[in-house]
């Protein structure tokens, strides 16, 4: 069976790359068309557009998490596939919305999508795919998908109606849950490696980070944070319950955090 890594520029997607070389490496990104999110460095900006075909403008991860990627390309020896969908400011604006705990839709669109959409196209047979799952979040991988399903239209009498069809396309396999590798396995790791992590894995303002954290984040990618604000204030809502970023952005900093450990840990989607 094909073995797909997906990988997500965080430090444990990167261990897998590293130790379980897979027929596929692939990244998807969260890319987005508002100029608040650009790079600052216009050459990351350029090498981006390149990977993914059309000119990317900016992402809601941290620059960091851009460059991991391209490191860990050369670190491994193989091409890592840079797949995108919608940007998230058209995620928002289709869905009405924007994602929260109770509707987590932003992973799904960004994510799973681009990536199943490119294995419907590259690939078409079912594949083993492996996830950052580590011993420590071991509940997660209950929670594995094996089917998408992929939305068709059909035009009839005029109108057009849309189906969908289940498509069961991958297997999950979990090498690090395996092989009992932990948070501080992967830290371990990595602690002496060349390649720059960002302290915040995934998309800066997610919601399933803590309010420290995105409080923290606030004065790590200002620019990043404030289009989240923007959304809310835009979509009159909140991605986090009973908070708006720009509360947040009030609150006190904690002194001493840990980071690196993904953003959504055992309940969301989102893997480091």
């Amino acid at each position: 069976m094909i073995a797909v890594n997906s990988l997500s520029g965080g430090k444990t997607s990167s261990y897998i790359a590293m130790h379980y070389p897979a027929d596929y490496e692939i990244f998807a990104l969260v890319h987005s068309t508002d100029p608040l999110t650009k790079p600052k460095d216009k050459g990351l900006q350029k090498r981006v557009s390149n990977k993914v075909g059309f000119d990317f403008i900016g992402s809601l991860e941290a620059d960091e998490t851009l460059k991991v990627l391209f490191d860990l390309e050369q670190s491994i020896g193989r091409e890592i596939i840079w797949v995108a969908g919608k940007s998230f400011d058209k995620v928002i604006t289709d869905s009405k919305a924007i994602p929260n705990k109770m509707w987590r839709f932003c992973t799904t669109e960004m994510k799973m999508v681009p990536i199943f959409e490119w294995w419907l196209q590259n690939i078409g047979e079912k594949v083993s795919m492996r996830i950052g799952f580590r011993l420590d979040e071991f509940q997660r991988a209950e929670k594995f998908t094996t089917t998408m399903k992929y939305r068709r239209s059909q035009k009839l009498t005029g109108q057009k109606r849309y189906e969908w069809d289940e498509i069961e396309w991958r297997v999950g396999e979990f090498p690090l849950i395996d092989d009992r590798i932990t948070i501080k396995d992967i830290v371990k790791y990595w602690s002496d490696s060349s390649i720059q992590f960002p302290n915040s894995s995934n998309c800066v303002g997610c919601f399933w980070k803590s309010e420290y954290e995105l409080r923290q984040n606030w004065d790590d990618y200002p620019n990043k944070m404030k289009w989240f604000s923007n959304q809310e204030k835009k979509m009159n809502n909140t991605f986090r319950t009973g908070i708006t970023f720009e509360e947040i952005l009030k609150t006190p900093k904690q002194a001493e955090m840990f980071f690196g450990g993904g953003s959504c840990q055992s309940e969301g989607y989102c893997t480091d």
